[in-house]
């Protein structure tokens, strides 16, 4: 008996320790070592492109690739290799694979000619999909560009295409997605598939698709609903503006050109849109006056209801106004975010020390009384024992 409790504890202890210790199986040698040894098994090699400063690099290789199915799969699947693109061999792997987003995920047959390849993070399960796809030409980048570039325009074959492509950069779906819908007729852009196509790819707010798609929102949103459509719409309208306003590309005259664009559409959300990257414009140039001038109708009206847009907005007037008008407006929307707050006597504590630390005494002690009124108030005592402390602010702050 005393026997076989000691095996089932020595095996319980290798499986628990094999359990923790999963990870992908990387081969630390030379690239033509790692080439040669994916000959001799026939296997298509993974490599994970990296960066010794990438974070997201990290957060795949701790919390991905230590993935007991991922481990399972890829150390089964592939020949695996983790080579960092800046130092040694790896500059010169980064030339010919053209890697220059991290972490790049290649595949590579065991002649070293490229496959498929994906960027930025993915979780655990698309991760393994990812892996899957790279093993079936029909859906390997590199297959399915040779057919693109041969003329394959079908709404399969270019869904696929683009989802591979949207895997690698966004950007680069824009020339193939116009090309594809040159092959359609007008009527049938609003079909089923081709809405799918739309809402996953496209993101060129300049193009005759994008363009279409604001014409016609009223056909889309018949048959796909309102909301997803105008969140569309929205997100391209956004993206464009904040490549104006911050990218290396920024452009104020462009911007104002936009969004006059926007104003005129006829788009629903259109004031709403305007209003939001206004305030984005005006931050960023550190115009206080104009930022709040687009701030309150933007908050009045379509963020009433949002504590942390309250919040934000009302500490952010604090900080850099001095007029009156827009002070009483930020005391309002202040006193609107506590009441949304499940715990508005904490929001008020934290709110009234921000206050004292940029020098606003005075209100500070009005919304830390409000903050004990809170307290005092509450049925439960919960946060009674900082009464004190409270009060030594107000007694400092008073000063």
């Amino acid at each position: 008996m005393k026997k076989l409790n000691l095996i089932s504890f020595i095996l319980f202890i290798v499986l628990h320790n094999s359990t923790l210790s999963a990870q992908i199986n990387f081969e630390h040698a030379a690239w033509s070592e790692i080439l040669a040894k994916a000959k001799a098994e026939h296997k298509p090699i993974f490599m994970d492109a990296y960066t010794s400063w990438c974070g997201p690099c990290k957060e795949m290789a701790k919390n991905v690739f230590t993935n007991d199915s991922v481990t399972k799969y890829y150390n089964i699947a592939f020949v695996n290799a983790k080579i960092d693109m800046e130092a040694g061999e790896g500059k010169d792997l980064a030339r010919v694979y053209n890697v220059n987003a991290y972490p790049s995920l290649l595949f590579i047959d065991e002649n070293g000619e490229l496959l498929h390849r994906a960027v930025g993070t993915r979780t655990s399960a698309e991760f393994i999909q990812l892996g899957k796809d790279a093993q079936l030409p029909e859906k390997q980048l590199m297959s399915l560009e040779k057919k693109y570039k041969s003329g394959v325009r079908n709404t399969q074959f270019m869904t696929l295409y683009l989802r591979a492509l949207e895997g690698v950069s966004p950007k680069d779906t824009k020339e193939p997605l116009n090309a594809y819908f040159d092959t359609q007729k007008e009527q049938d852009w609003t079909s089923p598939a081709n809405w799918k196509i739309i809402n996953s790819h496209l993101s060129d707010y300049q193009s005759k698709v994008f363009n279409y798609l604001v014409k016609h929102n009223d056909v889309f949103a018949a048959k796909y609903t309102a909301d997803s459509v105008n969140k569309k719409i929205f997100d391209i309208y956004v993206n464009a503006c904040q490549s104006l306003i911050y990218s290396r590309e920024a452009d104020s005259v462009k911007f104002f050109q936009l969004t006059e664009e926007i104003k005129k559409s006829g788009f629903a959300r259109s004031e709403e849109l305007v209003l939001r990257e206004y305030m984005m414009y005006y931050q960023k140039k550190k115009d206080y006056i104009n930022y709040a001038k687009a701030a309150v109708p933007y908050i009045d009206k379509y963020k009433r209801n949002d504590a942390a847009d309250l919040g934000y907005a009302a500490n952010y007037f604090y900080k850099n106004l001095t007029d009156s008008a827009f002070l009483a407006k930020a005391e309002q929307w202040a006193e609107k975010c506590f009441l949304l707050d499940p715990n508005p006597q904490v929001r008020m504590d934290s709110f009234a020390f921000s206050l004292s630390q940029m020098g606003r005494m005075k209100e500070a002690v009005k919304f830390q009384r409000k903050a004990i009124e809170f307290i005092k108030a509450d049925p439960q005592k919960q946060y009674e024992s900082w009464i004190p402390d409270m009060e030594k602010k107000i007694a400092e702050w008073s000063k």
